[in-house]
């Protein structure tokens, strides 16, 4: 873990009454003295001030904290963020843990760490996973909410964030995004056939079915589940979808990492048939390697899970981060993994692999969607304050 400390609070009994400590544990010793506090977002510059409302419409609106909940912060590399959110928790009075990830790297069995996140939120109302833009992938992120789904808790998945990020995609209010779904859904679940073309080549049509739902997402988890930031999309599993997709601004998966920084130059382009990818081609052979080595994985990494479209209305441009980037306008594309439980697709993988194209057009039997990478704006009209 980068600067390897965590934030911990523990209960100290004083003259017969119960206090707080806050605490930084570095490699088992508390180096920060007793009774001095994390540093607030009373002590950030101004240029500041709008990570802070990011911060806050997560703890407010997405994991919408009540004053004095017990709220378990799961972190990983997130010395950048974990200040900031620690401090809108506190905003909100509610009793804050933060526990570090790094010490449980040593646990092999996973049956053990599911215990242990298990026994950490006994007790506990909310919890959220953080890391930074920064750090990497976390291999054990879904039994991590595996592991809290019979607990009770509502948790929310932070993952690859930044302070940019909390200024800008993480502000959006999930009410207004729930709404952009809505309409979206409604216009999906009537509609048959959605063609998908860009500048770069992409040519793709996918059908849509009443057998299976068109999911929206707006990132607020209800107890007992999970729901992760930033968000704000339609999804839905489709039986066919056939053509040639052009990923040039993301190819990502569980085996198939990278910052995609030079896929506007070398893009991976996917030949599909009924919902199958049949040929992959790119110039970039290490990327080439990567998806062959990550869908030798799963014999149904290479299916169609599910497509999905962003409705999160302030994520515009792209910062070259994942979280963010693949909420830009335009089809996301899903192998392997499909959401079963709410997409109820027909099949599923362990593992999972999304692209992306740039400056995509995305029309539903003839309607426009999205216009040359940007939402069409008849889909936000009366429901945006601006």
């Amino acid at each position: 873990m980068s600067g390897a400390y965590a934030w911990v609070e523990r209960g100290i009994v004083t003259g017969g009454r119960r206090s707080a400590q806050h605490s930084c544990v570095w490699g088992g010793f508390d180096i920060r003295r007793r009774g001095e506090r994390p540093r607030t977002l009373r002590t950030l510059e101004p240029q500041d001030e709008l990570a802070h409302r990011g911060a806050q419409n997560l703890v407010n609106n997405h994991l919408r904290v009540r004053e004095g909940e017990c709220v378990v912060v799961f972190h990983r590399h997130a010395d950048a963020v974990l200040p900031i959110i620690r401090a809108a928790l506190e905003e909100a009075k509610a009793r804050v843990e933060c526990v570090s990830l790094a010490p449980w790297n040593a646990i092999v069995d996973d049956r053990e760490f599911a215990r242990l996140v298990a026994e950490r939120v006994r007790n506990v109302q909310a919890s959220m996973y953080l890391s930074s833009v920064d750090g990497p992938a976390y291999p054990r992120s879904r039994l991590l909410v595996d592991a809290l789904n019979n607990t009770g808790v509502r948790h929310l998945q932070v993952p690859g964030v930044s302070a940019r990020m909390l200024a800008t995609s993480l502000r959006a209010d999930p009410t207004l995004i729930e709404q952009v779904n809505q309409r979206l859904v409604e216009r999906l679940e009537a509609g048959r056939l959605l063609t998908v073309t860009s500048p770069a080549g992409t040519d793709v049509t996918v059908a849509l079915s009443r057998n299976f739902p068109v999911v929206g997402y707006c990132g607020i988890p209800m107890p007992g589940a999970w729901d992760s930031v930033p968000t704000g999309a339609v999804s839905f599993y489709s039986p066919n979808v056939s053509g040639t997709y052009v990923a040039d601004r993301i190819a990502r998966g569980s085996y198939l990492g990278g910052t995609n920084s030079q896929l506007h130059k070398t893009p991976l382009t996917l030949r599909l048939s009924s919902s199958m990818l049949q040929k992959s081609e790119c110039e970039d052979a290490a990327l080439v390697e990567e998806l062959a080595t990550h869908l030798a994985k799963d014999e149904q990494s290479g299916r169609v899970g599910f497509v999905s479209f962003s409705t999160n209305y302030l994520t515009k441009n792209e910062l070259r981060v994942f979280a963010n980037d693949a909420l830009l306008p335009g089809l996301r594309l899903m192998l392997g993994y499909s959401d079963q439980t709410k997409t109820k697709a027909p099949h599923t993988a362990a593992v999972w692999a999304t692209f992306l194209g740039r400056r995509q057009t995305v029309a539903i039997d003839g309607q426009v969607l999205v216009r040359d990478g940007r939402l069409d704006s008849k889909w936000t009209a009366g429901i945006l304050p601006f």
